[in-house]
């Protein structure tokens, strides 16, 4: 009975490994995030279609090094970089007396404060 049950373990051992090897690995940094793209603003989209960047690029946080800290006037344990979605090219039009800019190209770039 011995060898039997030791079989049994081994084979069974064997298939959850198996079975973990298999499923699937997710990035789970940008889950719910999808990437950098046109998309329709439905808000402004009544009368003709209003397109803007939405999604999200790259974002990271690390410590910050002792030697850039020390140069710091008020110094800041976390330094972060951070690409945003942006529009390459856009041109302003107007929506129910609103000025919008619709955008015509995406892509990663610096993060600015953003204007509708």
């Amino acid at each position: 009975m011995g060898p039997v049950k030791s079989a049994g373990l081994f084979l069974l051992l064997l298939s959850l490994l198996l079975y973990a090897d298999s499923y699937p690995s997710f990035d789970l940094s940008n889950m719910g995030c999808e990437e950098c793209t046109l998309r329709k603003n439905n808000l402004f989209s009544k009368d003709r279609p209003i397109f803007q960047c939405m999604g999200c690029c790259f974002s990271r946080a690390y410590p910050t090094p002792l030697k850039a800290m020390k140069t710091m006037t008020i110094p800041k344990n976390i330094t972060s970089e951070a690409t945003c979605c942006v529009a390459r090219q856009s041109y302003e039009t107007e929506v129910a007396g609103i000025r919008v800019r619709n955008h015509t190209d995406c892509h990663c770039s610096t993060c600015y404060f953003h204007k509708i």
